[in-house]
């Protein structure tokens, strides 16, 4: 133990009478032994001489008594000392009427406790209390003669901690409640019973206050009607922290999000509202993230102290292993494999300990303890080739084996403690062996299934390597992932029936494998190759088989005896689905999936309809944001996309303001707003196509033939009017290129583009200087930026050099002192500040990003003060006052932030995930936090910040 983290002892005061001293002295003596004791017992049987003990305290044995109890049920490091301790004693005193409990009772008590209180630290430095180690409560002390079980016991301290927090106009006062409620009041709740704790979760002032990490893994024994508020809870949950108002934001965002509707109020002011969160479509309830590569595999298990276990590993090398219900890791990665990892599998050996199994393409199979983390024993390395897949199966005479197969077209059976073979190669396949699972025949016997490329599936005895019948074969393409699941209570010899699937082609197929019978017809549905089959048991018994696909990146659950889907695909993960599996948990069943988007997802079933949808959304990351306010018709936005759509909104109620603009073959990078005296309002497009498009946003009618000239992805569009009120279009892209453009003509403006920069132009930006001059500025991947003369089509001065990587956007706006500024941002994380006249830089680089800045937008507060909002691969926001240089607010996201647009302080964030318009409340300085290892930066593709 760390010295500086033991727990101190309370010293009795000198003044303590002797005969009281003795009284404690035979108490704790009594109760050092009790815990888990039952009436009857040696301890119990001296009883009385406690109650003897306690009596010689007169009238404050009662108070004494009150206030042991509340500690015996206390939970994490004790309870704090003042209104909460004498709130839950009273809650849970003995009789009609508590005792009278004061101020001055926990003093007395702690200078009289001689080894018996232990003060400890909770959660941010507040001093709790305990009983000591040695002195656990029984029985007696937690009230066995006045509760009629644990449950009441619970509820009784549950609504006495309620009480304590304060309450006003919009109810209870949650910021306002002691840390203790914080980290430990959803678990009374629970332990209180399920309707607690359901009307504990459907209190969303509470979800912004609550520890994370203690109420998380509760919320499965949340009753049905609350899944949509456990949903939410789920999908903020990576973002949730310590401020209580930033997790107010994030918990409303995330339910707009998932059902287009609010949480209850939070009692409290949100960092931000919410006024559009236009997201892809997300089944699950859980991401965990902390793979760099894709993630390959997942597998289930249960520790030794019961608690559930996921493993889960990829092409970053690494196996981890997680806390599935908390969303946490489970100690470090565990690194050893030099290639990417394929399968993992955990089974229990006969002394008890959890072992875990990893397969790879570097040709060895690893052991290790799946709890402590360390390898057992050298690796395998028998295989010839890579292994593909490895599964633990019990025999009947206990003994835990370990099958593994590859490339090497072998089936392989191991005593995984001894890494020694059990019997020679199981050989028979004529390709690549990609799946191996263990079942139980109705008669007892273990069986082992195989899967090959050769577009068969063989069973075998492990034991004695020999087949149980001939190769199923029929229909089958190449066949990849198996699994084996047993039928209950279809009163076949032995307790159920054996079932086999397999993923072949586009189809799960389904065979009795003792008898090769073919079940039924393929399922169908998939659109790309299965990649993975697992079977699960809801609580009622009934079996259910999932399935997942790399090509439609979607989970499928099926009735495998009727063939049926059971819910609609399952949706959410941005690449393809390479594994699922199944565990039971209270209540219902879980399913994990592995993705090539480096997550792993967590969805539970069965999953019901949900009672709201979302808001109609785009299918693909969003690239594109831009503002603009049109007269009659208010703030309107614009929001291109990876899935070649435009779509336009009313960002303040939330509302698309038609259908979307359709034309763009592929990605739209980026679009912009302008207009010139007599135009109306336009709006510019352009994308991976090459084209550059123009757009009535009020009709979504598209205005002209695209402008074609550009020989690479167009990056960046802008729009700007010239003094004489010269409507111009800017587009600039891959091929080095700034093209300028007379839009409504349909004409360049220039006989040639503006070149200059020596790899590809990110963005363009117009400004217009005090006195009336327009400028142009661009960003490259060369590094540097450039200011230009558009009605000229000349270079205005040299290069602004500063940033050390490529320059991802460029923003003009205003500076504190009301002239005009010009922002930049690229892949060094800083953001850069430059007098656009001189081109000199303003002040130092805002630094505070971790990752590429993919876009700027300038805004203002109501105060006036400028303010610059950036987005990040580092998962953020952040809004900048231009007048102190300082962050004054950072916002979380789910995923890496792509663009951003400003007006006043309503944000509009295109990230991966779609599009969200928030709106800031005030901006106080923001609370220092580190990035979380679990966030990645996302993928870079074509020297872009894009997947």
């Amino acid at each position: 133990m760390n010295p500086a983290k033991r727990p101190t002892r309370i010293r009795t005061r000198a003044w303590l009478p002797v005969p009281l001293g003795q009284a404690w002295h035979g108490l704790a003596a009594l109760v050092r032994h009790a815990h888990g004791t039952r009436a009857g017992s040696p301890a119990l049987q001296t009883w009385p001489a406690f109650e003897q003990d306690l009596a010689r305290l007169g009238d404050r044995a009662a108070a004494a008594r009150a206030l042991l109890r509340a500690l015996a049920w206390a939970r994490g490091p004790g309870l704090p000392s003042g209104d909460v301790w004498v709130a839950t004693a009273r809650g849970l005193a003995a009789g009609a009427e508590p005792p009278p409990l004061g101020g001055s009772d926990i003093p007395w008590l702690l200078g009289t406790a001689q080894a018996w209180v232990v003060q400890d630290s909770g959660p941010g430095g507040w001093p709790a209390y305990r009983l000591a180690a040695d002195a656990q409560a029984d029985v007696h002390l937690r009230g066995a003669d006045v509760f009629s079980g644990p449950a009441q016991a619970e509820q009784r301290l549950t609504e006495a901690l309620l009480a304590t927090v304060p309450t006003g106009p919009a109810g209870r006062d949650w910021p306002a409640a002691h840390p203790y409620l914080r980290s430990y009041l959803a678990e009374h709740a629970a332990a209180a019973g399920a309707d607690m704790l359901a009307a504990l979760v459907a209190d969303a002032g509470f979800l912004a206050i609550a520890d994370p990490a203690t109420l998380s893994p509760l919320l499965w024994a949340a009753v049905p009607q609350q899944r949509e508020q456990v949903r939410a809870y789920r999908r903020a949950f990576p973002l949730l922290g310590a401020d209580y108002r930033a997790n107010a934001a994030y918990l409303a965002e995330a339910a707009h999000a998932l059902t287009g509707t609010a949480l209850g109020g939070t009692g409290t002011r949100p960092l931000y509202r919410t006024h559009l969160a236009s997201a892809r479509r997300d089944d699950s309830l859980l991401t965990l993230t902390g793979h760099t590569g894709v993630v390959n595999t997942v597998e289930f298990s249960t520790r030794p102290d019961g608690g559930l276990l996921l493993a889960s590993a990829g092409d970053d090398l690494t196996v981890r292993l997680w806390d599935p219900l908390a969303g946490t890791q489970f100690g470090g990665p565990l690194r050893g494999h030099t290639n990417w990892v394929y399968a993992v599998t955990m089974g229990t050996s006969p002394d008890g300990r959890l072992l875990l199994a990893s397969a790879s393409e570097d040709q060895t199979v690893r052991i290790w303890d799946a709890c402590s983390g360390g390898a057992i024993g050298k690796p395998i390395t028998a295989h010839g080739g890579w292994v593909s897949s490895v599964a633990f199966g019990t025999a009947a005479d206990g003994r835990l084996l370990l099958a593994s197969c590859g490339s090497d077209q072998t089936v392989r059976v191991w005593d995984p403690l001894t890494g020694t073979p059990v019997g020679g190669p199981l050989r028979g396949h004529t390709d690549w062996v990609r799946g191996v699972a263990f079942g139980m025949a109705p008669d007892g016997r273990l069986l082992l299934a195989s899967s090959s490329r050769d577009r068969t599936v063989r069973i075998w005895d492990p034991l004695t390597g020999t087949p149980v019948g001939g190769p199923l074969t029929a229909g089958m393409d190449k066949v990849f992932p198996v699994a084996l699941g047993t039928v209950k209570g279809d009163g076949e010899a032995g307790g159920g029936r054996l079932l086999l699937a397999c993923g072949s082609g586009q189809t799960v197929h389904l065979w009795d494998p003792l008898s090769g019978e073919a079940l039924g017809g393929p399922l169908a549905g998939h659109t790309g190759q299965v990649f993975s089959v697992a079977f699960g048991t809801l609580p009622g018994g009934r079996l259910v088989l999932a399935s997942s696909s790399r090509n439609d990146r979607t989970v499928r659950v099926w009735d495998p005896l009727t063939g049926e889907p059971i819910s609609s695909p399952l949706t959410g993960h941005t690449g393809g689905v390479e594994e699922v599996a199944f565990a039971a948990v209270p209540g219902g069943l879980l399913l994990a999936s592995a993705s090539d988007d480096h997550t792993v997802r967590l969805w539970d079933l069965p999953t019901p309809v949900p009672g709201s949808e979302p808001l109609a959304s785009h299918t693909q990351w969003v690239d594109a944001v831009a503002f603009t306010e049109v007269p009659g018709h208010g703030l309107l936005l614009a929001s291109g996309s990876g899935d070649n759509t435009i779509r336009v909104w009313h960002p303040l109620d939330g509302t698309p303001a038609g259908g979307p603009l359709t034309g763009h073959t592929g990605a739209v990078r980026s679009v912009a707003f302008g207009g010139a005296p007599g135009s109306g309002v336009l709006l510019a497009s352009g994308g991976d196509d090459q084209a550059v498009r123009l757009w009535d946003p009020l009709t979504g009618t598209e205005l002209a033939k695209p402008l074609a000239g550009h020989h690479g992805q167009v990056l960046s569009v802008a729009l700007g009017t010239a003094p004489d009120g010269l409507l111009l279009l800017a587009s600039a892209g891959e091929d080095r290129s700034i093209q300028l453009w007379h839009p409504l003509a349909d004409a360049s403006l220039h006989d040639e583009p503006l070149l200059g920069h020596t790899e590809g132009v990110e963005s363009v930006a117009f400004g217009t200087t005090p006195d009336g001059r327009l400028l142009l500025a661009s960003a490259g991947q060369d590094g540097t930026v450039r200011l230009w003369d558009p009605l000229a089509g000349e270079v205005v001065g040299d290069p602004l050099a500063g940033h050390s990587g490529p320059v991802r956007s460029v923003a003009f706006g205003t500076g504190p002192d009301g002239g005009l500024l010009l922002a930049s941002a690229g892949d060094d994380h800083t953001v850069r500040l430059w007098h656009p006249r001189t081109g000199e830089p303003l002040a130092g680089p805002l630094t505070g990003h971790s990752a590429w800045v993919s876009s700027l937008a300038f805004g203002t507060h109501p105060d006036g003060r400028p303010l610059l909002a950036s987005v990040s691969g580092d998962h953020t926001v952040r809004v900048w006052d231009l007048v102190s240089m300082t962050c004054a607010a950072v916002l979380w996201r789910r995923s890496a932030a792509q663009a951003v647009a400003m007006s006043g302080l309503v944000l509009a964030v295109g990230d991966d995930e779609g599009l969200s318009v928030l709106e800031l409340g005030e901006l106080p300085p923001p609370p220092p936090r580190a990035v979380s290892p679990g966030r990645s930066a996302g993928r870079k593709r074509r020297g872009r910040p894009r997947r």
